[in-house]
């Protein structure tokens, strides 16, 4: 009898452990779906179930990420709102940091941080770069962290939209570089139509001709060979065999064509493949729609 008894103690501790093991592929799925209410509230609650620092440090992060999403949902006229859950998101990815540091917590407060600085304005904007760069740089460099397609996109839009010269940091053609190493390490299961838009968007205003690009890329290749960090190098990732990579989207090289017909090529690709792609989300489809306006209006 007493056997039994213990043997239905350990039974029951066993599916009491079952039932509060900490697990995020939950809040990572919810995540995925863009369900970033329900996501929180998964993650919050795998906090309390967290074991150690470490454990504690991934929920932050992804914390911090759900956050990126909540704020970019609410209406652009709710900028009250929109600080408040950036700021909220840039707290978690600094607590995740103390935690444990890694390379998603670098990437999410930039993130964050990048979203207050676009919400409250050029100036604010600015004032937020050198941080978001320091941020992005201990990613690739410290961490060597190089296939996460969101950290090429967020120094993609950093060297993009900042002004170059005395005023900042900014260079369009390090940009692109960086935008095709996000187009690289593009993952199967998410459409990322914003990825294509923005390399296309990019391109369209270099707007270089193909014996140009055949110049420019040459150079490029001399850089990428010698450059001493990943920063530096994926610089010039655009030219890194000058000029002869074709593109998974592409039947020819980029010294093949211009910066403008590889913009259409571009949106005409993510057009098609949106016909076939599953699952759509909602922001797919309004990134879409966007896509579909510019390509009509470049051709």
């Amino acid at each position: 009898m007493f056997k039994k008894w213990m043997v239905g103690v350990l039974l029951l501790f066993c599916s009491i452990s079952m039932v509060a093991a900490f697990d995020l592929s939950e809040a990572d799925a919810l995540y995925d779906r863009d369900d970033f209410a329900q996501a929180k509230i998964a993650l919050e609650a795998e906090r309390s179930k967290a074991a150690n620092g470490k454990e504690e440090a991934e929920v932050l992060w992804r914390l911090a990420r759900v956050m990126v999403g909540l704020g970019d949902d609410l209406d652009e006229e709710d900028k009250d709102g929109k600080f408040r859950l950036y700021e909220e998101g840039e707290a978690y990815a600094l607590l995740s940091l103390e935690k444990a540091p890694s390379a998603m917590a670098y990437l999410w407060k930039s993130s964050n941080s990048g979203r207050w600085g676009q919400t409250k304005g050029p100036l604010n904007a600015l004032g937020k770069a050198k941080g978001m760069l320091g941020d992005l740089t201990e990613v690739v460099n410290t961490f060597n962290t190089l296939d996460s397609t969101e950290t090429w996109y967020v120094l993609s839009s950093l060297y993009d939209e900042l002004p170059g010269g005395m005023i900042s940091f900014g260079d369009k053609e390090w940009a692109i570089s960086y935008m095709r190493m996000a187009m690289d390490t593009l993952t199967s299961k998410e459409l990322y139509p914003g990825h294509y838009k923005k390399l296309a968007e990019e391109l369209y205003a270099r707007n270089w001709s193909a014996s140009k690009r055949t110049k420019e890329l040459k150079k490029m290749q001399a850089d990428w060979q010698k450059a001493s960090t990943n920063l530096e190098r994926y610089r010039y990732y655009e030219g890194k065999d000058g000029g002869n990579t074709k593109p998974f989207y592409s039947s020819v090289p980029l010294t093949g064509m211009s910066d403008r017909q590889e913009a259409v090529m571009v949106l005409s690709y993510i057009l098609e493949k949106y016909k076939v792609f599953r699952p759509i989300k909602a922001s797919d489809t309004e990134e879409i729609a966007e896509i579909e306006a510019l390509r009509s209006k470049w051709v």
